[in-house]
C-alpha cells in the first residue's frame, strides 16, 4: 500500500497497483490502518495499575525496570520455568517478535513459551511429521488441476496455508484457475463465497471431516486411482491404512457425513484425476473433532496420489527468505515434533512441540492448568503478545481462574482487551506504519519468490515500543545474552530493526539491504529450483500409518453415538472484518461487522424449534451455557450452529449479548477429548442443545 503523509502524520492509506505480487490489491482490514493509528481508543503509552486496581500512566523505561526486577525475583524462588509467554495471532505480523523472544527464553532457560497456533492448527504444524516430510514440496495452487480445500474460506479469512488459493485477490486467483481448467472441490457444513464458486461442494455433517477423507481413500485404492508407481517406491504402510479405511464404505461414510453417496463417489474421482494439485485444511477441521486423524487423512490422500515436485520439475518459490538449499526428489524421514522437550505438568504425556524449522513451544491448552496447578515448575508471570487468552483460551472460566492467579501479567497490546484489563502492566505498541518489517511470515506462501521490505511511514511522538523490544529490555536488565544464528545480539546498544531482521536472516536467497534500499516488493524468478534426483543412497518412505492412526481410527469408530443427546453442532467461522477479537474497535469494521456475534441457523430449523429470528436465545454444550441472538440463514447446514468465536466479556461482567456478542469458549471442556501429542480441544463441531428465551 502506499501511505499520504503530511507533517508527520499519515493522511490516507490507498493501493500500490504497481506492486509486483499484490497490483493493488487490498483487505478491508488493511484499509483501517489510519484509523488505527489515530483512533481515540488507541494506548499512546504505557499503563500499570495501582493499589486502588486503577491504571495510571508509566514510562516504559520505568515499567521495564521494575519488571525485571519482579522477573529476576521470580526466577531466583520459583525457577525459570515460572516465566511464560503467550504469543497472539497478531504478534507473528512483527517479523523480529517470534525469533526473538523464542531465543528470549533459551537465554532463560524456561520452556514455558506458547502462541496461537497450538489453539487452532497444531495438526496441521506438527503431526505431520510422524509421516515425514518429501523434501521437494507439494504442488502449489497455479500448477494445480484440482484442489480440495476443507473448511478453510480464503475469500474471507485472506489464509490458506501452500497449496490453497493464494491471499492475494483470492476470488480472482480462483477465476483465472478455473478459466484454465482447474476444478474446485470444497467441503464445509457452510456455503461460503468459496463454495459457491466450486465445482464439487461436500456441505458435510461437522467434526465428520476423517470419515469423509477415509472414504475418499477407500474409493481411490479400490478403484486403483492411486499413483501405484509412487506408493511403491515412496511409501511404507499402504496394508494398514487400506485395512482401516476398508470398513468406510459410501453408504456408512454418507450416513456418518449427510453427504450424498455419488458427491463423495465423484469428489474422489476428481481429485485422484488430477494429475496434480493438493488437498488443504484450514482452522474448521483443525478446531473440530478428531483433528489429528484428519490431518493425516490429508496427508495420506496427498501422498498416495503422488501430490509432489518430482525431479526435473521446477519449485516456484524455495522461500526468498530462506537459506539456499537444493530441493531432492525425495523422502526426509524426520523426528516427531513431539517427546524430545519438556513436559507438561498438568499431562505429562504432552509436552513440546518442534516444527520442522526447529521452532519449539508448549501446547496452549494447557497454559492455564499450569499457572493454575501448585508446585514446582508453576507459571507465576505472563507477557501476552498482541493475543487475547481470555477471548481466545478453551474453557474461558479457567482462563479467567488463571489469569487472577498469576503474580504478574504484562500485555502488549494497542487497547484495552479483555486480558488486558486484568494486568500488571499494559505496554502500547508501535503499529504497522510506525516500525521497519519484512514479509518473512508469508515467505513460503507466495506463488513465486517475492519479499518486500517497508520502512516506517512516521515517526510516533508516543511512548510505544515494538514487541521484541520489551524482551530486549529484559535482557539488558537481566545479563541475558541472545543469540540469533550463533550472533550474540548486543545489549549495550539496541540494535536497530534491520540489524535484528539480517540476523534473522542470515544467509536467505534475497538480500536484505537491496529489498531496503528498493522499497515496493520485488518478484525474484531467477530464485525459482529445479527439483533434483533423490541423493545416492536415500531410502526414505513417507509413513502412511505410523504411530498413533490406529488409536484415532478406534476413536472415530466410537463418535457415532456419543452425541446423540444433542440436536445441533456448534462451529466456528472467521470473520471477514475482524481479526479474532482484533479490529472490533474500528468504527468502519464495527458498521459491517456489527456488535455481535449471532448464531447463524437454518430456517427451517428455527421453525421447528418455534424461535422466531433475532430472538435471544441459550445454546447448551455439555460443559456450559452462552446467550445468543439467533439470525437465520439458509447457507447453514440443518443442523449446524454457526459463531464467529473471541466475542462477548470476561466471566462475571455483565452487558446485552446484543451489544458485546458471547464467547464460544464458555461451552468447550479443557480436559475432554485432547488429542494426544499436541493436546488440542474440541473448541467446533460442539454438540449443542438450543432454549428460547
Amino acid at each position: 500500500m502506499l501511505a499520504e503523509v503530511s507533517d508527520g502524520k499519515v493522511l490516507s492509506v490507498k493501493p500500490d497497483t504497481d506492486n509486483e505480487m499484490y497490483g493493488g490489491y487490498t483487505c478491508i482490514k488493511g484499509r483501517q490502518l489510519v484509523e488505527q493509528m489515530y483512533q481515540p481508543q488507541r494506548l499512546t503509552t504505557c499503563k500499570v495499575k495501582n493499589s486502588n486496581g486503577e491504571f495510571e500512566d508509566i514510562t516504559s523505561e520505568k515499567a521495564l525496570d521494575e519488571i525485571a526486577e519482579r522477573v529476576s525475583k521470580l526466577v531466583e524462588e520459583f525457577g525459570p520455568r515460572s516465566i511464560a509467554t503467550y504469543n497472539g495471532t497478531v504478534a507473528f505480523q512483527n517479523s523480529g517478535q517470534l525469533v526473538y523472544s523464542r531465543e528470549w527464553h533459551n537465554a532463560l532457560k524456561s520452556p514455558s513459551y506458547y502462541t496461537s497456533v497450538t489453539i487452532d492448527q497444531p495438526a496441521k504444524v506438527f503431526v505431520g511429521s510422524r509421516m515425514g516430510f518429501w523434501t521437494a514440496g507439494s504442488h502449489f495452487f497455479h500448477d494445480s488441476d484440482v484442489t480440495m480445500i476443507i473448511g478453510n474460506n480464503p475469500i474471507a479469512s485472506h489464509y490458506a496455508p501452500p497449496g490453497g488459493v493464494p491471499s492475494v485477490s483470492p476470488s480472482d486467483q480462483i477465476r483465472k484457475a478455473k478459466k484454465r481448467g482447474l476444478k474446485l472441490i470444497a467441503i464445509d457444513p457452510r456455503e461460503t463465497e468459496l463454495t459457491r464458486r466450486a465445482d464439487i461442494h461436500l456441505q458435510i455433517k461437522p467434526g465428520e471431516d476423517a470419515a469423509l477423507l477415509a472414504g475418499m481413500i477407500k474409493v481411490i485404492l479400490d478403484e486403483e486411482l492411486q499413483d501405484i508407481e509412487f506408493c511403491e517406491q515412496y511409501t511404507s504402510g499402504l496394508d494398514e491404512l487400506r485395512a482401516s479405511v476398508e470398513e468406510y464404505d459410501l453408504a456408512t461414510v454418507s450416513a456418518r457425513t449427510d453427504v450424498p453417496e455419488d458427491l463423495i463417489l465423484d469428489a474422489a474421482r476428481t481429485f485422484a484425476a488430477g494429475p496434480r494439485g493438493v488437498a488443504i485444511t484450514g482452522t474448521g477441521p483443525e478446531m473440530s473433532a478428531h483433528p489429528n486423524l484428519t490431518a493425516h487423512m490429508v496427508g495420506s490422500l496427498n501422498t498416495i496420489c503422488g501430490r509432489y515436485y518430482r525431479a526435473g520439475d521446477t519449485h516456484p518459490n524455495p522461500g526468498s527468505l530462506a537459506p539456499e538449499a537444493p530441493k531432492l526428489a525425495q523422502v526426509f524421514e524426520s523426528p516427531v515434533a513431539w517427546g524430545r522437550g519438556d513436559r507438561s505438568r498438568t499431562h505429562p504425556d504432552l509436552g513440546e512441540l518442534a516444527s520442522a524449522t526447529g521452532v519449539r513451544e508448549m501446547p496452549t491448552s494447557q497454559l492455564a492448568d499450569e499457572i493454575l496447578m501448585p508446585g514446582e515448575g508453576q507459571i507465576k508471570a505472563l507477557f501476552v503478545i498482541a493475543g487475547n487468552p481470555l477471548m481466545a483460551f478453551p474453557d474461558q472460566e479457567k482462563a479467567f481462574a488463571a489469569m487472577q492467579e498469576l503474580d504478574l501479567l504484562v500485555c502488549i497490546d494497542p487497547y484495552m482487551s479483555a486480558t488486558a484489563e486484568m494486568a500488571d502492566y499494559v505496554f502500547a505498541p508501535k503499529l504497522t506504519l510506525e516500525r521497519e518489517d519484512v514479509t518473512l511470515l508469508a515467505d513460503y506462501w507466495y506463488e513465486k519468490p517475492y519479499s518486500q521490505y517497508s520502512k516506517a511511514v512516521v515517526e510516533t511522538d508516543h511512548d510505544v515500543i515494538e514487541e521484541w523490544e520489551f524482551y530486549w529490555g529484559l535482557a539488558k536488565r537481566m545479563g541475558l545474552e541472545v543469540t540469533i544464528k550463533n550472533e550474540i545480539i548486543p545489549n549495550d546498544r539496541k540494535p536497530t530493526k534491520f540489524e535484528l531482521l539480517k540476523a534473522i536472516t542470515k544467509g536467505s536467497r534475497a538480500d536484505l539491504d537491496f529489498l531496503r534500499d528498493n522499497p515496493g516488493g520485488h518478484i525474484f524468478e531467477e530464485m525459482q529450483v529445479e527439483v533434483q534426483p533423490a541423493a545416492e543412497g536415500a531410502t526414505g518412505r513417507l509413513k502412511l500409518f505410523p504411530v498413533g492412526v490406529a488409536e484415532e481410527f478406534q476413536a472415530l469408530e466410537k463418535t457415532v453415538e456419543t452425541d446423540k443427546d444433542y440436536s445441533h453442532k456448534l462451529i466456528g467461522f472467521r470473520s471477514k472484518y475482524v481479526l479474532n477479537s482484533f479490529g472490533r474497535t474500528l468504527p468502519a469494521i464495527v458498521a459491517k461487522s456489527g456488535t455481535t456475534n449471532p448464531a447463524h441457523i437454518h430456517p427451517d430449523d428455527l421453525a421447528a424449534m418455534n424461535i422466531a429470528d433475532d430472538s435471544e436465545v441459550v445454546i447448551h454444550s455439555p460443559h456450559g451455557s452462552i446467550p445468543a441472538i439467533v439470525k437465520a440463514n439458509s447457507k447453514i447446514k440443518p443442523g449446524v450452529v454457526a459463531m464467529h468465536h473471541c466475542w462477548g466479556v470476561a466471566p462475571g461482567q455483565q452487558a446485552p449479548v446484543r451489544e458485546v456478542g458471547s464467547n464460544t469458549n464458555l461451552l468447550v471442556n479443557g480436559e475432554e477429548e485432547l488429542q494426544t501429542f499436541t493436546g488440542m480441544t474440541r473448541s467446533s463441531a460442539i454438540p449443542i442443545n438450543i432454549s428460547p428465551i
